[in-house]
């Protein structure tokens, strides 16, 4: 799969941004059905609990497989995507009783989606965080003659006068003239982001489908 086009490059950075509200929700979950039903798993009461809690992970990956599926698929975001709500299951819960609880529990994959729900909270915060620091790193180093300008014109300050790699790399230069080098390296930063988001948009897909242990997309 090839992406290529602003489109496309928008679509893996909401794909990135998005899977961050989707990590909470799932961490949260986990650990609220841990620590409330472990304890209570020795009175009976903690097992639906603990089964709830691994549906809605269930629910939750379903969502960002569908997700990721879609965008490999066609290089784009789904519009209108599935929201996350209650498990289908959950009247099952209520009406299924010891022996269905206590299978459900039994079901090796529904750990999947605990581990999901654990480990998608550190790596939805990553994807999230670089989804935002390249292009902002790469806005603010096309902008640093502008803000040199107003650096040195109303605050009477060089910004890059002191800086040790300037000093070293280009000793006689102005300040102001350092400031294009950033600018420089800011226009290659901007034409490699969509490859970089591309990257971590596949990064972010193949650990989707090894925590649900779905085959990848061809």
């Amino acid at each position: 799969m090839k992406i290529k086009g602003l489109s496309q490059t928008i679509a893996v950075w909401k794909l990135l941004l998005s899977s961050f509200p989707r990590g909470v929700v799932a961490f949260v979950i986990a650990v609220t059905g841990l620590s409330i039903g472990l304890p209570l798993a020795l009175f009976v009461i903690g097992l639906p609990i603990l089964v709830g809690m691994l549906a809605a992970c269930e629910k939750i990956l379903g969502v960002d497989r569908r997700i990721v599926a879609a965008w490999e698929s066609c290089g784009e975001y789904p519009s209108g995507s599935p929201q996350i709500g209650l498990p289908d299951s959950r009247a099952e819960l209520v009406q299924g009783g010891l022996k269905s609880w206590v299978s459900s529990l039994g079901n090796v994959q529904r750990y999947r989606n605990l581990a999901y729900g654990i480990g998608q909270f550190p790596v939805s915060i990553l994807a999230f965080v670089l989804a935002i620091v390249i292009p902002a790193t790469a806005l603010a180093l096309l902008l640093s003659p502008v803000a040199e300008l107003i650096s040195s014109r109303i605050f009477s300050f060089n910004l890059f006068e002191q800086e040790l790699i300037m000093k070293w790399l280009f000793p006689n230069w102005s300040s102001f003239q350092r400031s294009w080098f950033n600018t420089g390296l800011g226009v290659i930063l901007l034409m490699a982001t969509p490859f970089l988001f591309r990257k971590l948009g596949q990064c972010y897909a193949a650990w989707i489908r090894w925590i649900s242990g779905t085959p990848s997309h061809t």
